[in-house]
């Protein structure tokens, strides 16, 4: 399911536009009323417990949202390559063998 998911979030990254997708990995700085009670409410003894046995999901948090963005960069710095100068050399020829290879099969299917 989390597969799913996330080639999901993949496709939706690569059909908007750069700024809308930049928009998506940058964290932002409002906060929801759950973050806020957490932060205000009185720590108990097994959320020290596990404070100080866990590392920090912000830390985390923060390298996940790195890496997206880095990747969402990735994808827009490609995208821009391909817009300016068309499909590789090498990436036409693996096309053409795929539609060869497919044809053959479905010649194969027919006659059989």
């Amino acid at each position: 399911m989390q597969i799913a998911a996330f080639l999901s979030d993949l496709k939706s990254l690569s059909i908007c536009s750069h700024e809308a997708a930049i928009a998506l990995v940058k964290p932002t700085a409002t906060t929801n009323a759950s973050e806020i009670d957490q932060v205000f409410s009185p720590p108990n003894d097994a959320s020290i417990t596990n404070t100080i046995n866990t590392p920090s999901a912000a830390g985390e948090t923060d390298f996940e949202l790195q890496r997206a963005d880095e990747l969402v960069s990735l994808h827009y710095d490609v995208k821009l390559k391909y817009l300016e100068t068309g499909p590789d050399a090498e990436l036409e020829k693996a096309a053409e063998d795929v539609e060869k290879v497919l044809r053959g099969l479905s010649r194969s299917k027919s006659g059989a």
